[in-house]
């Protein structure tokens, strides 16, 4: 079999994977933070990646990477052993080693970059020591539950680049998905930029501030026990994988997974669930993989499509929908749903440089056809003689990203103790200066929607009336 797994990156204007395949970047860490980094950095291509931490596997191992590890053994090791299984093209080493004030540093020789992603400012001032005596650029981040920063160290930020705010705190695992991402892009940049760009000298993501891309606290985020909530998940492709992922792990006790499509390997580059799974359903091993992770967790895995008559929504209670569908028409047919039906919709789309997420909240925010006109995409499908299929570009660093903040809005949405989701349009993207932030108006619609076959004749006069 052909392992064409960056076919889709390699769409990208500008992109040069050489340019990746031949990079050597240091993580320095094993925790959460350093699962997501670890894994997208490797899904993307990274030729050799070196992971150094001197910690050993709990009974209790939150690193979703380690879940089927043994406990007492080497984390960095254990890391080695399934990325090797998620990309098998690339070097992975991992090495059980403390670097923290110790000339064994030296080790590391001359990467590309280090990555230090420990909650130990002890750890950073090394690290960026290291570099600077080196001539490598230094990447520092860190993250606690509810928020987390990203430094590109330089002589004139060194201090604030050691994160001191975060020592010892543990890593959430939402915010590692999100600052992750974010990490992958910002590295992207440092390996391979394209065109005039560059990264980014400082980053932050907070749930506990209105704006998100902040280090703010400015709102009270407790967490609470989610297992009696109940989420169906549309779309099992690469923001499904995070996704649900994130759900998962925070302890969403009843997942429902729906999607009719099979893996491929041009999924890989960024669908990092799906390894040793060409051919088979998406759905199905995506449910899998996850209870696997969090075997308290029920997910089940449903193979099929989804429009407007659709009973699934009906005949079960859910809290909450999460679209992470990458065709507009169909998310016509999900936002009808979810109105129809009176029930909460976080909504996330990507292309490879940006992405956004939307929340309707029924009575508290706008649906997504009065936030993104998703009705007058499905009215061009219906009414279009042929339906071609070209491959997009994707990647896994706005996919990562996304996903995460769609976590971040979905747990707010299924319980007010983690703050108040997102009124407008929560946008990312990596080529702008902030690389993100809320667009739009927040005025809630009193959108209703009629039986299917009602409705769908409105679609159609709509368009009629456009024309």
């Amino acid at each position: 079999m052909v392992d064409n797994r960056y076919n889709r990156q390699e769409l990208i204007e500008g992109w040069k994977q050489e340019s990746l395949d031949k990079a050597r970047v240091v993580i320095v860490g094993a925790d959460q933070l350093a699962n997501f980094t670890a894994v997208s950095l490797s899904a993307l291509g990274v030729g050799n990646v070196e992971i150094y931490d001197a910690s050993k596997i709990s009974e209790n191992e939150q690193g979703f990477l380690l879940s089927g590890a043994k406990a007492g053994t080497s984390k960095a090791q254990g890391l080695e052993t399934i990325l090797r299984e998620i990309n098998p093209g690339i070097k992975v080493k991992g090495m059980s080693m403390k670097l923290e004030n110790s000339p064994l540093i030296s080790v590391l020789g001359k990467p590309n970059l280090i990555v230090d992603v420990t909650n130990s400012s002890a750890s950073k001032q090394t690290v960026i020591k290291y570099g600077q005596a080196k001539g490598i650029p230094v990447m520092t981040a860190a993250c606690d539950s509810v928020r987390g920063e990203i430094y590109l160290a330089n002589p004139e930020n060194q201090v604030n680049a050691t994160l001191p705010d975060y020592n010892s705190l543990p890593q959430g695992a939402v915010t590692s998905e999100i600052v992750a991402g974010l990490i992958t892009e910002e590295t992207r940049k440092v390996l391979m930029p394209m065109g005039t760009e560059k990264p980014i000298k400082s980053l932050a993501y907070s749930l506990a501030t209105p704006r998100r891309f902040s280090k703010d606290l400015e709102e009270q985020v407790s967490q609470s026990d989610l297992s009696g909530k109940k989420v169906l998940v549309i779309g099992a492709g690469a923001l499904g994988n995070f996704a649900t992922l994130g759900l998962t792990l925070a302890g969403v006790g009843n997942i429902d997974i729906i999607d009719y499509d099979d893996i491929e390997s041009t999924n890989l580059n960024r669908q990092i669930l799906f390894y040793n799974s060409v051919g088979k359903m998406k759905a199905e091993v995506l449910a899998e993989r996850l209870k696997k992770i969090r075997p308290s967790v029920k997910v089940n895995g449903i193979v099929g499509k989804i429009d407007q008559n659709s009973g699934i929504v009906a005949e079960n209670k859910y809290d909450l929908i999460l679209d992470c569908v990458d065709s507009f028409a169909v998310r016509a047919s999900i936002n009808y749903l979810a109105v129809r039906n009176n029930v909460p919709l976080v909504s996330g789309g990507t292309n490879p440089s940006s992405g956004q997420v939307v929340v309707y909240v029924p009575g508290k925010s706008a649906c997504l056809d009065c936030t993104m006109h998703v009705e007058d995409a499905l009215a061009k499908q219906m009414r279009a003689a042929t339906c071609r299929y070209a491959p997009d570009p994707s990647v896994i660093m706005t996919n990562e990203i996304i996903g995460g903040m769609m976590v971040g809005e979905a747990l707010k949405v299924l319980d007010a103790g983690y703050g108040t989701p997102v009124s407008r349009i929560l946008k990312y993207d990596s080529k702008a200066g902030a690389r993100g932030g809320l667009v739009g108006a927040a005025d809630p619609c009193h959108c209703v929607k009629p039986e299917p076959a009602e409705w769908v004749e409105q679609v159609k006069a709509k368009y009629k009336e456009e024309k």
